[in-house]
């Protein structure tokens, strides 16, 4: 008796909800499709652009930008036009650290573009002191410890710490992750619970004096003799604001609705008119071997 009753509630309430349906036409308005610049660019070295068209909303084929025209300019001076190859227009000058660059972006039908940034002067790390299996997190991975030693200058500064970690018997690149980083240098910036592929900071804490900042990670168990590449970059604010937001984004687009729905992130951007980043950055690198666990 149950069994039958529960079927009619079933087929009612099925009658119900499907005569409630309605389907609904939005009309959402058209937007002018504005350029979109990409670019991180580093001392010695060629300016590399990638140019699209930013896309309405229900839109999913990104448009690349294959007729533009981008003028290079050097502390305010026109220096080169870019020459496109391979998807990317590249410059045929090369860059130096303390100047500043600019890009002029033009194309058919499309609003022009500017945008500007410096190369930071290169932060030499004094000494990198490295710590075997100081901590076992919960999934017993072993955490390593890191210790850079720098000095910072006067003025408002930013920092890039990047691990790369190679087998030294077949060159594989091996996975490694920032685990229990607690260093309040680190922790301040509140991209920690991100998950971020780098670390990022600011010297507000120790403007134009020597710093010690530690970095804990770990590397997929079971591998061999490793080489660690830290590459420690000195980075302009863009490129310091452009990271910040697009951690808290990239982590928003991984929730759902059963591990809960982040926030909406609005990604930074330092084109004028348009989209994207146009960055600066310095790199001092340090390898080193380490004994697989």
């Amino acid at each position: 008796m149950h069994s039958f009753l529960n079927t009619i509630v079933i087929i009612i309430l099925s009658v119900v909800f499907s005569s409630c349906k309605k389907e609904i036409d939005i009309n959402l308005p058209e937007t002018d499709s504005k350029l979109v610049v990409n670019s991180f660019f580093t001392g010695n070295s060629k300016i590399k652009v990638h140019l699209s068209k930013s896309i309405g909303i229900l839109e999913n084929t990104i448009p690349e930008c294959n007729d533009a025209t981008v003028i290079v300019m050097e502390n305010d001076i026109i220096i080169d036009t870019m020459y496109k190859a391979s998807g990317y227009y590249y410059s045929n000058k090369k860059t130096a650290i303390n100047n500043k660059y600019s890009l002029i972006v033009s194309a058919p039908n499309m609003d022009t573009v500017l945008c500007q940034d410096l190369i930071p002067e290169k932060i030499t790390l004094q000494s990198c002191i490295f710590t075997d299996s100081v901590l076992i997190d919960e999934d017993g991975l072993i955490i390593n410890e890191l210790k850079l030693d720098f000095q910072d200058s006067a003025g408002p500064d930013f920092y890039e710490v990047e691990l790369e970690a190679k087998n030294i018997a077949n060159n594989y690149t091996i996975l490694t992750w920032f685990k229990k980083n607690s260093d309040p240098i680190i922790t301040s910036t509140g991209l920690l619970d991100y998950n971020p592929k780098t670390l990022i900071f600011s010297d507000k804490m120790f403007n134009g004096k020597r710093c010690s900042v530690k970095v804990y990670y770990a590397v997929q168990r079971g591998v061999g003799n490793y080489r660690l590449k830290i590459s420690f970059r000195s980075i302009s604010e863009p490129y310091f604001r452009y990271k910040e937001k697009q951690y808290a984004y990239q982590f928003s687009l991984e929730n759902d609705i059963f591990s809960g729905m982040s926030e909406p992130v609005q990604l930074y951007s330092n084109i004028n008119g348009g989209y994207g980043i146009f960055a600066g950055y310095s790199t001092d690198e340090k390898i080193i071997t380490v004994a697989g666990k």
